[in-house]
């Protein structure tokens, strides 16, 4: 194995359903009255990063269990809109899909994408296999090492930006190792993590650029002015906390091994009559077509 590509599957299908939920009058219903817009658009999507696979990939996906952050701090993630119905109606359909497409998927209980993503491209990385992350979660910056790149997508995948470290470093002047406690700092409203008051983007860097972690920013708390000294005292539980909850799982427990990510190409006719079924009949001429 030369290459793994891991794929935010809660990423793209969200991204998908909302690139057209709201952009159109009327649902894309097929004759059976079924919305299959997340899946048509998901589809189209993942299209354009299976052309980029040597051979081996796998989909995460959140499990609906809660997990240990959810246990530990009550409020994470809380106020986030509830999943429409519309969209839960198809993560079946796009799974399908996945499978038929010959594309390893996960979801594992009690852990996030990101775990199960973090575990893979370590154990990957450890084996010095080039590995490339798709996501539009942030947190995954605090993967990338020499082998591991990160591909945050802005807009479908007609605007992506690519990560490696000294593409990190241009833009953010922080290390990989720093991600973590930068994020710590300022919060994530995403996921409803809050920072520490008055503490922007600006203010992080130069406190780890200045002492390096969170540890020895605490351990010199009384170079700072004193508003700055006070808020990060006040808020220091807050912010240890939130490195707990910030800090991707790289030892997910999985039932399966690198080896199984493999991409199998066996299922061609299967999949077109799904996408028949489906009434997916632009990107059924294009697979019908990709397959002589």
């Amino acid at each position: 194995m030369q290459h793994l590509i891991l794929v935010d599957g809660n990423s793209l299908m969200f991204r998908a359903y909302y690139a057209t939920a709201y952009s159109q009058q009327t649902p894309t219903l097929n004759s059976q009255g079924k919305n299959v817009n997340a899946l048509m658009v998901f589809i189209n999507m993942f299209e354009k990063i299976l052309e980029k696979t040597h051979h081996h990939i796998c989909v995460a996906f959140d499990s609906p269990e809660k997990t240990q952050r959810h246990e530990i701090y009550g409020d994470y993630k809380k106020g986030r809109p509830t999943t429409p119905q519309d969209l839960i109606d198809q993560i079946d359909l796009i799974k399908e899909y996945l499978t038929l497409s010959g594309v390893k998927h996960h979801a594992q209980p009690t852990y996030e994408a990101d775990d199960i993503i973090a575990t893979l491209a370590k154990q990957a990385s450890e084996k010095n296999i080039a590995t490339t992350i798709y996501s539009s979660d942030k947190d995954f910056l605090q993967l990338i090492d020499e082998n591991i790149t990160v591909i945050l997508i802005k807009q479908g995948l007609k605007k992506v930006v690519s990560y490696d470290i000294p593409k990190l470093w241009e833009e953010y002047q922080l290390k990989p190792t720093q991600i973590v406690d930068f994020k710590s700092l300022v919060g994530d409203s995403s996921d409803n993590i809050k920072g520490v008051p008055s503490v922007g983007p600006k203010t992080a860097i130069k406190l780890l650029n200045q002492f390096g972690n969170l540890e020895k920013i605490y351990l010199h708390l009384e170079q700072l002015a004193p508003k700055l000294k006070d808020n990060l005292k006040n808020f220091e539980e807050q912010v240890f906390l939130n490195r707990f909850l910030i800090t991707v799982n790289t030892l997910v427990p999985l039932s399966f091994d690198l080896k199984e990510t493999a991409l199998i190409t066996s299922k061609n006719a299967l999949l077109i009559a799904f996408l028949q079924k489906h009434e997916l009949k632009r990107i059924m001429l294009q697979k019908i077509k990709k397959s002589y």
